[in-house]
């Protein structure tokens, strides 16, 4: 698969969703980041949508899965809103820090819940080099929460 099928795929699916839902956004192929394909929104619209971060997880879920669909293989999306994802990459990261050294010195675990699948993706990322954490997901779907402890 050509990521840039992806892309296309994904642009597709979100600029006929978003349409049906009168989101009046402009969307483009942001390349990829981490592995994963960003779509960048911009636009009128896209104050609705920083209001609505539930939103924005359901609308990420929908188009990875349909352009996943749509080329016959899995698509890891970013939906990158008014160009805060690295903003918010830069904020997890600093948190996934902070909560690193907590755990080294209270030997406790950490339970972060309330994460996108990409905001965990950032957090494991982030700690992966980190020989005195081990990180891993656990619980279902929507439920699941990061658990960051001593290795």
């Amino acid at each position: 698969m050509a990521k840039n099928d992806g892309a296309q795929a994904a642009l597709a699916f979100l600029g006929e969703l978003c349409e049906r839902l009168e989101l009046k956004v402009d969307l483009s192929d942001g390349g990829l980041r981490d592995g994963a394909v960003v779509i960048e929104l911009t636009g009128d619209g896209i104050d609705r949508l920083k209001r609505r971060p539930d939103l924005v997880s359901a609308l990420t879920r929908l188009t990875g899965q349909a352009a996943g669909r749509a080329i016959d293989d899995r698509v890891r999306l970013v939906l990158d809103v008014g160009g805060d994802f690295e903003d918010r990459k830069a904020l997890l990261e600093a948190a996934a820090d902070d909560i690193a050294r907590a755990v080294q010195t209270s030997g406790r675990r950490a339970v972060v819940e309330g994460l996108s699948s990409t905001e965990r993706r950032v957090m494991h990322n982030r700690l992966a080099d980190d020989d005195a954490v081990a990180t891993r997901s656990e619980g279902d779907e929507r439920a699941r929460r990061l658990l960051i402890e001593r290795a």
